[in-house]
């Protein structure tokens, strides 16, 4: 085996490896979950895991990482695949919806506070991601005549990410009765129906009703 062809395979592995951690801390937790714990939850032994890793620290920011990858990955897909601007839209909440019905409660107290660094990670990165993909959204969809043509597309992107902190901040202080999936579906819509013209609201409510896309 040549070395670029022994690279690339520890690189598959690491890869395959981070995802499936990512998935075990957000179904159970990240305090919760010790890297003994973690290497039974894999399958594998702790030398394996530090093979790839040098601690727990370093574990979360690589899985936070993934984690941001993985949503410019959909992004690019939905892009690339929708019929407009909505449905594109429409395909991020579903992909944010599902990952945050399936995250443990625990996941952003434990990650803002004891991993602070993996939490800014994740917030900036994200941030930076929805500013540019909701601006390009907003423009794509008031060429289709979908959005109304008032709307400022970095002023509505700025507004969409406050919400979303918002959200994410009323998550983390566990004093809500509603799930951190419904909070985040909710704001979602919010943004598409304030900036929706007749045309994109009529599409848009066939749509949700048609494919009874959350329920």
């Amino acid at each position: 085996m040549d070395q670029s062809t022994h690279h690339t395979e520890t690189n598959d592995a690491q890869k395959a490896l981070i995802q499936r951690a990512t998935e075990v801390f957000m179904r159970l937790g990240i305090r919760s979950v010790n890297m003994a714990d973690l290497a039974t939850e894999l399958s594998i032994s702790k030398k394996t895991l530090y093979k790839f890793v040098t601690d727990k620290r370093d574990l979360i920011l690589q899985c936070m990482d993934s984690h941001c990858t993985e949503m410019e990955e959909v992004i690019a897909g939905a892009k690339q695949d929708s019929e407009n601007a909505i449905d594109a839209e429409l395909k991020l909440i579903r992909f944010i919806h599902r990952t945050t019905s399936q995250m443990h409660p625990s996941v952003l107290f434990d990650l803002r506070k004891y991993h602070p660094k993996a939490f800014q990670l994740v917030v900036e990165r994200r941030n930076g991601i929805m500013l540019g993909t909701v601006q390009r959204n907003i423009a794509q969809g008031q060429k289709e005549g979908l959005y109304r043509a008032d709307v400022l597309p970095k002023v509505a992107a700025t507004f969409l990410i406050s919400l979303s902190e918002a959200v994410k901040a009323m998550a983390a202080s566990g004093e809500q009765e509603v799930v951190l999936s419904q909070l985040y579906l909710q704001s979602a819509l919010y943004h598409i129906r304030a900036i929706s013209s007749p045309k994109g609201l009529a599409y848009l409510e066939e749509k949700i009703k048609k494919e009874n896309l959350f329920a």
